[in-house]
């Protein structure tokens, strides 16, 4: 029971109390109080814990964004366990603060009034490299959370194809580059025929010069259940790693609840999809996107 639901059942009892209560009608009295008590419980417009997604990147240094109040971001966990970076030594450009960017794109967007708790993962230990164990650590204990935001990958191996995603990620499509080719078979992306796995690429939006069109640089084009844009030409922050961010925000907006129960996300997410066209090679196509 939250403390909005607490103060509205005291503010009741005051009502109750005040009210000119026969003796016979005091059982009644009690009956209703209790009554009462139940529906918030019950309530759909009342939720017993926030909406908690963890977001599985490099590095954060939280203290230096602004959000609202009913947004609580924890602690960053380093999962490897070998940082050891101090916030004010950093530039924000550096790229060790990829996971900064991330979460700073996705409260940008974020507009829901009801509370979130936001868990920063660090799954790249003090060299950029990525270790099995981290990975499996992040999806130990998935029931924790309501969400992942994942703008990462790692290679495919039999160990993390091992593990069952049961709780709903958005995670960034792969593209060329950093050791990365088409052929690159990158998990969890390769999980994208899971429902709860929502692959997400980004195009760039029409301009004066040139019509919208998708990044020629992303892997598996067809894999990718929707697209967003991939910020525009002065964004410092660019890809399918700020798509990714902009998308999970954007499915709260429209899901919230859905996404507290764990049930009914695809179909919410399907009744507020819409497509967009986009130029390839002068081909029209159409893509979704929320």
């Amino acid at each position: 029971m939250t403390r909005i639901s607490i103060r509205k059942f005291q503010l009741i009892k005051v009502f109750m109390h005040l009210l000119p209560w026969p003796k016979k009608e005091i059982n009644l009295k009690l009956k209703i109080q209790g009554g009462l008590l139940s529906l918030l419980f019950l309530s759909p417009l009342t939720h017993s814990a926030p909406l908690k997604i963890a977001i599985l990147d490099t590095g954060f240094c939280s203290e230096s964004l602004s959000f609202p109040k009913n947004i609580k971001i924890h602690p960053s966990v380093d999962l490897t366990r070998s940082n050891n970076f101090k916030c004010n030594d950093l530039k924000e450009t550096d790229r060790r603060l990829h996971g900064n960017w991330v979460l700073k794109q996705f409260l940008s967007t974020l507009k829901v009034k009801e509370e979130v708790e936001v868990f920063p993962l660090i799954i790249f230990d003090r060299n950029a490299h990525q270790q099995i164990d981290s990975w499996k650590k992040a999806f130990t204990n998935q029931e924790n959370y309501h969400l992942y935001i994942i703008a990462a990958g790692m290679r495919r191996t039999k160990e993390l194809a091992s593990i069952e995603i049961k709780t709903p990620l958005f995670v960034a499509g792969a593209t060329i580059g950093r050791g990365i080719g088409y052929k690159t078979l990158l998990w969890p992306q390769n999980q994208y025929k899971n429902p709860n796995v929502f692959t997400v690429g980004n195009f760039s939006k029409a301009n004066k010069d040139l019509p919208a069109r998708p990044d020629y640089t992303l892997i598996n084009s067809t894999q990718m259940k929707y697209f967003f844009s991939g910020g525009g030409d002065s964004d410092f922050f660019k890809g399918t790693s700020r798509a990714t961010a902009t998308a999970a925000a954007r499915a709260i907006n429209l899901c919230y609840s859905k996404f507290l129960k764990k049930n009914g996300i695809q179909t919410c997410l399907k009744e507020n999809s819409k497509e967009v066209e986009i130029f390839n090679d002068k081909e029209k196509i159409k893509i979704l996107t929320l």
